[in-house]
């Protein structure tokens, strides 16, 4: 800075001197009014003044007014100032609030030392390593590591921006990347016992980051298999999946697998809560979930697990041949006393199943198809005005 700079500030700081003298001895000393010091208020009086005030008043630019104010910010932001000088000085700005924890305002007294493009490479390395260590406090950890990437570039011998990004990596569970920071920091510091003891930490921790990526990478492909021989099993039955309304297979590069994806998607079942899915026994066998519907009384029933083998008439005795159901107020429900249909959606036809058949030879009529991977079926009391009403009004009935 000039020689006539330094005087100047020496003229500031005695005026400035002079001022709080004066404005001292102006308090009433022997009658204190209601505006004199007291020992509770003295501290607050005190900061009015501009030289101990945390917060400018409100018409501060009114350089009549407070031509104190004026002159110390002509001293800390001269225009004459290179850019170097005022990249140090919001640097030093920064700090001031990094030290008051006031992590916010920092990045922004940074940021602006940033934008005055110090040709300098080692002033902006610390202004953006500054500005990651606020960032970190904030919890912004990937801007943080961003910054402190960019300080190592223009300085590559940074240790606390080399530091910084190795914690930087360790809160973003980067800990490949961290050791690898560390490493970098180690061939400055070798000795340093806390970079050890972090390496080793990070490099305990990408082992098991490694091994259980390995293993959630064997479950994938261990569950892909599983849903290949799934697709596979019902594709050999014939048995049809009721695609999405909303899927689009219309991608040329890869069909097959987005087909495949697309019928994965059909077989999640329509009561998810449950846990219930369609899948493969030890025998080779599918087993489902399976709706039975009863419109007259607007029930329904789920059963989790029907084997494939299983006929319809295996589970109406199980359900209604020792028991009556708690809505079935007329005991018209009875294994041999129910008609079980399934609907023909494309057409919305109802088709009559036989009772002896099995839900294998079921399924794998062309006219049914798996609607959200769970089988659904029509039950009617026989014999019953409900049931010659419903169909009635349902479209087509045919018998199979």
């Amino acid at each position: 800075m000039a020689a006539s700079r330094k005087e100047e500030m020496h003229e500031m700081i005695e005026r400035l001197d002079r001022e709080l003298e004066e404005w001292v001895e102006s308090r009433p000393k022997r009658k204190p009014d209601k505006d004199a010091w007291t020992p509770d208020n003295w501290e607050e009086e005190m900061k009015k003044h501009p030289a101990f005030c945390s917060e400018p008043p409100e018409d501060v630019d009114n350089a009549e007014k407070y031509p104190a104010w004026a002159a110390l910010q002509a001293i800390k932001y001269d225009e004459g100032d290179t850019p170097e000088e005022k990249a140090l000085q919001f640097k030093d700005e920064g700090n001031h609030y990094f030290k008051m924890k006031l992590y916010k305002k920092a990045t922004i007294a940074y940021t602006l030392g940033l934008q005055q493009k110090c040709e300098k490479p080692e002033v902006n390395a610390i202004l953006l390593t500054n500005r990651a260590a606020a960032h970190f406090h904030l919890g912004n950890n990937r801007t943080s590591l961003s910054d402190v990437t960019k300080a190592k570039e223009l300085k590559p011998d940074h240790v606390k921006a080399l530091n910084r990004g190795a914690l930087c990596c360790m809160e973003l569970k980067q800990f490949a990347n961290a050791v690898t920071w560390c490493d970098e920091l180690l061939r400055l510091t070798p000795e340093d016992k806390n970079i050890q003891q972090l390496r080793a930490k990070a490099d305990k921790l990408k082992r098991s980051q490694e091994k259980d990526r390995r293993k959630a990478q064997a479950q994938e492909k261990k569950q892909k298999a599983q849903h290949n021989r799934l697709l596979q099993a019902i594709k050999s039955r014939g048995i049809q999946l009721q695609m999405p309304d909303n899927a689009d297979s219309s991608d040329e590069d890869d069909v097959a697998e987005s087909m495949d994806r697309l019928q994965l998607a059909s077989l999640e079942a329509s009561f998810p809560s449950t846990g219930a899915k369609v899948y493969l026994d030890e025998n080779g066998c599918l087993v489902w979930p399976v709706m039975f519907m009863y419109p007259e009384y607007m029930e329904t029933d789920f059963i989790q697990e029907f084997h494939e083998e299983s006929r319809l008439a295996d589970h109406l005795d199980a359900m209604f041949g020792s028991q009556r159901a708690p809505w079935d107020v007329e005991g018209k429900y009875k294994p041999d006393s129910i008609e079980v249909y399934f609907e023909e959606t494309s057409k919305s036809k109802l088709h009559k199943v036989t009772l002896e058949t099995t839900l294998k030879d079921i399924l794998s009529d062309s006219r049914y198809r798996v609607l959200a991977g769970t089988p659904s079926f029509i039950l009617l009391p026989k014999a019953c005005r409900f049931t010659e009403e419903y169909l009635r009004k349902a479209a087509d009935v045919a018998v199979s």
